[in-house]
């Protein structure tokens, strides 16, 4: 099983891609990357985040502070951290389509 949480933004942004549809090569003008920023850009994200019903919290009770990321649904529960919100949620998005 892949763990995500040690994988590259770059790894995470090809990954989804792939799950979403689109083409992870595909030259995009706005900050002069290949593909979409998933894990950085909430233009990017967000649609995901809706589409998947992924709940984002801030947790302040860690001695770490981060985000967690979590998907419920028929198949399974998720759940996902990093210190960035929109990085836990693709995470999560990932475990609940590569793990279900």
């Amino acid at each position: 099983m892949i763990k995500w949480s040690e994988e590259q933004d770059s790894e995470l942004n090809h990954n989804v891609a792939l799950l979403t549809g689109e083409e992870p090569d595909k030259w995009y003008p706005y900050g002069g990357v290949k593909g979409k920023d998933y894990c950085n850009n909430p233009s990017d994200a967000w649609p995901i985040i809706c589409a998947n019903k992924i709940s984002l919290n801030f947790n302040e009770m860690k001695s770490d502070k981060a985000w967690s990321a979590q998907i419920t649904s028929p198949q399974g529960q998720w759940q996902a951290d990093s210190v960035r919100p929109l990085r836990a949620a693709m995470i999560c998005f990932l475990l609940s389509k590569t793990c279900a």
